[in-house]
């Protein structure tokens, strides 16, 4: 595997760890009682499952590659359906904005937002998105 799949791979699996470990959520909602409810949207939900499973196709195409060359071709795919399913979930990420951070402002309601580590995830994913694209030679 090229260094700029490998980079991609490596943060594409730290992108989806965060958003797991660190409850990260794209939209928020009155939850009665003067609660808050913060929660997945159905297509943020399913970009997380569809990275998810890139990730693995490439993890396990990797394993299998160590024995058999006849997998570098399914490695190759996998590469290429990693790189776009990552690409739609950063996409989504700063679209919507999703957050990991609630700030509550009192009466004045509250104020979601992305803490810095977030952000360095992000910013670290879009680069290497950019360094694969490169490599792959993909025009939008």
């Amino acid at each position: 595997m090229k260094d700029e799949f490998l980079t991609l791979f490596e943060t594409a699996k730290a992108l989806v760890s965060y958003i797991d470990k660190e409850y990260v959520f794209d939209k928020a909602a009155a939850g009665g009682c003067s609660g808050m409810d913060y929660h997945l949207s159905d297509k943020f939900y399913d970009l997380i499952v569809d990275t998810k499973k890139a990730i693995n196709e490439v993890e396990n195409g990797l394993n299998a590659s160590d024995t058999d060359s006849e997998n570098d071709i399914t490695t190759k795919e996998g590469c290429l359906r990693l790189f776009e399913a990552v690409k739609d979930l950063t996409t989504h990420v700063e679209k919507e904005r999703a957050f990991d951070k609630v700030n509550d402002m009192g009466p004045v309601g509250i104020e979601t937002y992305q803490s810095d580590a977030f952000i360095e995830v992000i910013q670290r994913t879009n680069k290497a998105i950019q360094e694969a694209k490169n490599g792959l030679k993909v025009s939008e």
